[in-house]
């Protein structure tokens, strides 16, 4: 819950192969904290009492895609399907973002509480696409399962959903620009580390 009266659940995408990593993302290791651990605890430090993990991690409340392999998309679409019924909007980050802030996190969630009547669809940064808001509705609910029964592999884009539903974007600064790097390979995992340890205030 955020705000007074939009009801909105917390999701974190972790359901990936994580084939160019070569070994799960969800439980890459930062300061003894798993990635997806870390993923959780930061939507419930930007106040989003309800979360949820689209996957199937022991010990989360897990989401599992009903048509596995066909990659984030599915994982909305199952995500959609159970919480559609009980919540107004999803909020949405992947797993592989470890440098996500708060502060990114609770500026879009506020700009859509205070903007709701204009962001009828949902909201995400113009250069990053996650962190992602969604609100729930048959408008979104009637496009996922068309996008996850159709034969066209380009029609399970990320962009695509963002330009059809006419998602609405908002600027980020460019300087924050790489806390928004996901990762993916073992090179991005390497870098994310030696960010990160410059961030602490002991490396400053």
């Amino acid at each position: 819950m955020i705000g007074n009266s939009v009801n909105i659940a917390g999701v974190v995408l972790a359901g990936g192969q994580s084939l160019r990593m070569g070994q799960d993302k969800a439980q890459l290791i930062i300061e003894q904290h798993s990635l997806l651990s870390r993923a959780v605890a930061l939507l419930h430090n930007v106040g989003l009492k309800d979360c949820f993990v689209s996957g199937d991690y022991k010990g989360f409340n897990c989401i599992i895609d009903q048509q596995p392999a066909l990659g984030p998309i599915a994982g909305l679409a199952a995500c959609v399907t159970q919480l559609n019924c009980d919540y107004d909007a999803i909020f949405i980050i992947p797993v592989d973002m470890p440098l996500l802030a708060p502060e990114d996190c609770s500026n879009l969630l506020q700009q859509f509480i205070n903007q709701n009547e204009s962001n009828k669809q949902g909201l995400y940064y113009q250069d990053a696409i996650f962190p992602m808001l969604l609100v729930l509705n048959s408008t979104l609910s009637d496009y996922l399962q068309e996008v996850v029964n159709s034969s066209h592999k380009k029609h399970r884009s990320l962009y695509r959903l963002l330009n059809t539903l006419d998602i609405k974007a908002i600027n980020n600064k460019e300087s924050d620009a790489f806390r928004f790097e996901n990762t993916n390979t073992p090179e991005q995992w390497d870098r994310c580390l030696s960010t990160y340890a410059k961030m602490q205030p002991h490396n400053k």
